[in-house]
């Protein structure tokens, strides 16, 4: 599960015309999850995790139902199962849709629950470093995030053994010096100017974006629900790699601006658009994170909204 070689290999053995690895950068922790689908056919099996990431897209959309206006949440919904990043997820059986649930999820629970649930963006490593950050501030957030971490890591390390968890690193640099059509980070659109698959320029990259993602988390606002959502947004820009299915992870942001119709119809309406543009290969999601980010900074909170919801969080 960590060995390049073998993993190109076994892609080869499935699929003649793959030469190229398809790299897969997730935590051994998650093929030992998998394993009980992994027994079954693979029609079964993908319908039952099909099915599975379809319910998770509904229920964080619920649950981040409360960043919206509430006559706002049910034009949501559609959007949240119907949207290009969650239909590619979807097809593409990605864990995205879990990610953005335990992240919905911890909006709702109390800080020890609430660190917890953030620390599985482990699952997919390159969103974690922020919400790590958001769950820092907080003592009991920081324990629920150091042992749901420290739980993927020994799990990880259990399935794969040490000799496979030093080859894990490698998967995570592979995967930061791609680029791919889909890539929506801000990463990718340097790299798409100046090219660069050297890993000291990346991890110098790397290291900028996510200072900087750091920054416009942090400089907002010192409540959790307003940073936890900065962090959603963020995640995507400041990661070396993040494809169109991680955009689900921009869907707190879309709740948040749903304060009316005509706000509502701006940012599902651009969003979808922004999607398909992306994925004929121009790159304009990126600069529609952004432009979402700033929006919603520009705004004040109407009254019961948005701002008065985070002031009663726990």
């Amino acid at each position: 599960m960590t060995d390049a070689d073998a993993l190109l290999a076994m892609e080869h053995a499935a699929l003649p015309q793959r030469t190229i690895l398809l790299n897969n950068p997730n935590p051994p922790a998650l093929a030992l999850l998998m394993a009980p689908l992994g027994a079954l056919p693979i029609v079964p099996a993908y319908a039952i995790w099909t099915a599975l990431g379809a319910a998770a897209l509904a229920a964080a959309a619920f649950l981040l139902g409360r960043l919206a206006e509430a006559r706002q949440r049910i034009r949501l919904l559609p959007f949240a199962i119907l949207a290009p990043p969650s239909l590619i997820a979807l097809a593409e059986g990605q864990t995205t849709p879990f990610v953005l649930l335990a992240v919905a999820a911890s909006l709702r629970v109390p800080p020890l629950w609430s660190g917890a649930l953030l620390g599985l963006a482990a699952f997919r490593p390159q969103f974690l470093p922020l919400f790590a950050l958001v769950a820092l501030t907080e003592r009991r957030r920081a324990i629920g995030l150091f042992a749901t971490t420290v739980a993927v890591a020994l799990v990880s390390l259990a399935t794969v053994g040490f000799e496979g968890m030093a080859r894990y690193p490698d998967l995570l640099t592979r995967i930061a010096t791609e680029l791919r059509p889909g890539e929506l980070g801000l990463a990718a659109l340097v790299r798409r100017v100046i090219g660069g698959e050297d890993l000291v320029l990346n991890a110098a990259l790397a290291v900028v974006l996510y200072a900087i993602g750091a920054a416009a988390v942090f400089i907002r606002s010192r409540m959790f629900t307003t940073r936890t959502v900065d962090a959603s947004l963020w995640s995507i820009l400041a990661a070396p790699h993040a494809l169109l299915h991680d955009g689900v992870m921009g869907y707190p942001a879309i709740a948040r601006a749903a304060t009316t119709t005509s706000a509502t119809a701006l940012w599902v309406g651009t969003g979808i658009v922004a999607s398909l543009i992306q994925q004929a290969g121009i790159p304009v999601a990126p600069l529609w994170l952004l432009g979402i980010w700033f929006w919603s900074r520009s705004r004040e909170s109407p009254a019961g909204g948005t701002g008065e919801r985070v002031a009663r969080e726990p």
